[in-house]
């Protein structure tokens, strides 16, 4: 079938000035791209196309990207495509910060607890014992996007050792390694880590040198969250680099930020001058950034290393106690050299519950931490989120207000920066924006109303730039041959309609997304599931 896209703007995704042209798709891919009036140059295809589609005054780009959304369970959901297709998005990645849902052991059961605020639930209680099996299964689903993965060193941990906090035994080690070389063999594009969750926060950087190991030589990408993202931001940064360059990896850094008023701006810098010290002695290293000041996650990840003595079970399974609310309220109020040091003030005022399950707990929804104690009958705050993560059995999720604008603009500025939205797909009312809309918000805000970016740049990041950096082939750029994945809109009329005080609701004005060739995003709805699984 062929499909000719005619008189549009059309952006290329390399950065490149737009081109007034039109575009034919044949069967999955761009067939031709003819420069001006194609009445004049071939004017055949008026005659030939099967399909023809004015773009007069929209914009022609190829397909948003989104490297980074913890979408590994919503992709078998029937449900799963609106939100991702309304704002523009054709291609996802996932096995982010750590977590995967494979491999699976027997040890590997309370990773879905665990990681429910995140990934939500699974459609059909599926186990993968291997990265392969869970492969296998994506790729005969019937997706709505494309999607590929990273395999999460989360999981590999957990299916070696569980929750136990103890160091990596040399036969520990060795299972684990031989997990990463099933990955490498499966044909993962790289690995992820979470050195901010349970249980990887208890992974040295000396472990995780030697757990990718079998990486060495492979052209292996490492995508870590890395350890602190507020006071030792710059120090976080070193391990990760340090990590990277040992097994010959290239590095992107996830979601680089600076948490925190009092790591603002210096700490920030200090970071970017590490990485580019690194990139200049010859490491390939990159950044991504979502387009809010607030961040997103599990509840208990805010829970102090120093605290985190035991099994997250464990933990849990007591943490409302009042032998155990003391020793929490003395973690948070003398944080160890493993804690983020953020004011307690400015932390527990700037935090939003955004994740709950129980009928009891819903008044708080939408509430910062300090506004939802004051209507509780707690004695402080410590004791309020003892009770509410014992209440949830951990399973909370907040939205965390502790990014600064600046540095987000300046992050964006960076030329090795993309991107992303750091999406979580738990249950809730109230979702962070940036699971709805951050491709609108981004083009409308930074790009139409604050000038940070030029559109041609911002639309790089958001498709070539990520792209080459997940090695998908002829993908993310509108050049002949490449899949047709494609948009056409007005800029103008792109509305990112999701807030954070209502952020389930879909973009718009997107006016068409094509997915392999086919339309799969028309009249603000969804008319087909295009996506495959890329490996």
């Amino acid at each position: 079938m062929q499909v000719l896209i005619k008189n549009g703007s059309i952006y290329d995704g390399t950065g490149s000035d737009p081109f007034y042209g039109s575009i034919l798709i044949n069967d999955d891919r761009i067939a031709e791209i003819i420069k001006g009036d194609v009445a004049d140059a071939v004017p055949e295809l008026l005659d030939n196309a099967d399909t023809i589609i004015d773009a007069n005054g929209r914009c022609v780009t190829p397909g948003f990207i989104d490297q980074h959304r913890h979408a590994d369970l919503a992709i078998f959901r029937d449900s799963f495509g609106p939100q991702e297709l309304s704002q523009g998005i054709t291609t996802i990645g996932t096995g982010v910060c750590g977590f995967s849902y494979a491999p699976f052991t027997e040890k590997s059961e309370g990773l879905y607890n665990y990681a429910e605020p995140i990934m939500g639930p699974s459609a059909d209680g599926a186990r993968y014992s291997g990265i392969s099996d869970y492969i296998n299964a994506a790729r005969q689903a019937k997706l709505s996007v494309n999607a590929s993965t990273l395999q999460g060193l989360g999981a590999v941990r957990i299916a070696v050792k569980g929750y136990d906090p103890s160091p990596y035994t040399k036969k520990e080690m060795e299972e684990g390694q031989a997990l990463v070389s099933d990955a490498i063999d499966s044909g993962v594009r790289g690995f992820s880590t979470g050195l901010i969750y349970n249980p990887e926060m208890y992974t040295s950087r000396e472990e995780m040198i030697q757990l990718l190991k079998p990486c060495k030589g492979k052209k292996m990408l490492f995508m870590p969250h890395i350890r602190n993202e507020a006071d030792s931001l710059p120090e976080s940064i070193s391990e990760v680099i340090r990590i990277a360059e040992e097994n010959e990896m290239s590095l992107s850094i996830s979601h680089f930020k600076a948490m925190g008023p009092d790591n603002w701006h210096g700490k920030l810098e200090d970071a970017i001058s590490r990485i580019e010290t690194a990139q200049g002695h010859g490491m390939d290293i990159t950044v991504d950034v979502y387009p809010y000041h607030g961040t997103s996650t599990t509840l208990s990840s805010s829970l102090p290393f120093s605290f985190l003595n035991e099994p997250f079970e464990k933990i849990i399974a007591k943490i409302n106690t009042k032998n155990e609310i003391d020793r929490l309220r003395k973690c948070y109020m003398n944080p160890g050299p493993n804690d983020n040091k953020i004011s307690p003030d400015f932390r527990w005022s700037t935090t939003l519950i955004s994740g709950v399950s129980l009928p009891e707990n819903r008044k708080y929804l939408g509430k910062t931490v300090k506004s939802a104690f004051a209507i509780s009958e707690c004695s402080d705050v410590y004791e309020f989120l003892a009770n509410l993560l014992y209440s949830e059995k951990g399973n909370v999720c907040m939205v965390e207000m502790g990014m600064d604008e600046a540095d987000i603009e300046r992050i964006m500025k960076l030329p090795y920066s993309m991107i992303i939205s750091d999406t979580l797909y738990s249950i809730t009312d109230f979702p962070h924006p940036r699971a709805y809309a951050m491709c609108p918000h981004m083009i409308k805000e930074y790009v139409l109303k604050r000038n940070v970016l030029p559109l041609k740049t911002a639309i790089r990041k958001m498709t070539s730039m990520q792209a080459e950096r997940m090695h998908y082939k002829d993908r993310g750029c509108l050049v002949k041959g490449a899949y047709a994945d494609m948009l056409l809109f007005r800029p103008e009329n792109l509305k990112d309609n999701a807030t954070f005080e209502h952020g389930k609701v879909l973009s718009s004005g997107i006016d068409y997304a094509f997915i392999n060739g086919i339309p799969s995003w028309k009249d603000e709805k969804q008319i087909s599931k295009a996506g495959r699984y890329l490996i």
